[in-house]
């Protein structure tokens, strides 16, 4: 069996500051707000420091991966590699690309033959707001050209995402975060959650259906009809080749299949 920690930048010196340095500091810590947990991943915050420099950061623990999780990092990066070395690859790859996502500060995995036992995955925290929440707490004190611009803001960065050949399986509302630039005039997103994300992808089929989970994120109670109209035709452009149409039905389908299995949060 094999250990190892990863760290970017200095951050080894500021983690080894408050112990943690092995493979088994990190995964073993007590010390973290638990925020998710189930069978094979727990998500928990991690406060560290004192005073000006205390800092927070989300750490992310994952067990004994399905085999569909080792496949899956096979068939994108050509070998097997850890849950939490293939969200670090992922986010890397997004800060790369000019894309928003969580700043990876290190990550550390037990091998046994080369399959992964457990691994973790520690990021800063966003200096932003969950999407989902932002729209629950605000939606309805936005004029329309705000709502506008926050749509086509958003369209034009997941366009951007697709034309570098990545998808984002898990491109729900409540896995987008966003934040005002007041300096710039602009609004800036972030998403998160990216052991699902695939690099060098050619299907329009994956694009649409990365769509298609946004889509049905996206309560009615909030985005009507015209704004998600508005959406579409911004991801498009003016260099779309394909038919709006067969878009908005592959869109459609994809809508359906996720209504029948899986419940909206309430937001």
């Amino acid at each position: 069996m094999t250990e190892r920690v990863v760290f970017a930048d200095s951050w080894q010196r500021f983690f080894a500051e408050s112990g943690l340095t092995s493979f088994d500091d990190f995964f073993g810590y007590s010390g973290s707000q638990r925020l998710e947990n189930n069978k094979k991943r727990h998500v928990g915050i991690l406060n560290l420091g004192n005073g000006r420099d205390c800092r927070v950061f989300f750490l992310k623990r994952f067990y004994f991966p399905h085999f569909k999780d080792m496949f899956f990092t096979l068939r994108n990066f050509g070998r097997l590699c850890s849950q939490a070395a293939c969200e670090w690859k992922n986010a890397n790859l997004l800060l790369d690309k000019d894309v928003g996502t969580y700043r990876p500060v290190c990550y550390g995995e037990q091998m046994y033959c080369r399959l992964e036992k457990k691994s973790f995955f520690v990021t800063e925290k966003l200096q932003s707001q969950c999407f989902m929440d932002f729209v629950a707490q605000n939606w309805w004190l936005l004029a329309q050209p705000q709502k506008e611009e926050i749509i086509i803001a958003l369209a034009k960065l997941i366009r951007k995402v697709h034309n570098e050949a990545i998808s984002l399986p898990d491109l729900y509302v409540w896995h987008i975060f966003i934040k005002e630039d007041k300096v710039a005039d602009k609004w800036d997103f972030a998403f998160i959650d990216l052991h699902r994300m695939t690099q060098s992808v050619k299907s329009p089929n994956k694009k649409a259906k990365d769509l298609g989970r946004l889509y049905w994120s996206m309560s009615n109670k909030y985005f009507n009809d015209e704004l998600k109209d508005l959406f579409l035709c911004t991801y498009m452009g003016n260099d779309w080749t394909g038919s709006k149409l067969a878009l908005v039905r592959t869109i459609q389908k994809h809508t359906r299949v996720l209504a029948k299995r899986r419940k909206l949060k309430d937001y």
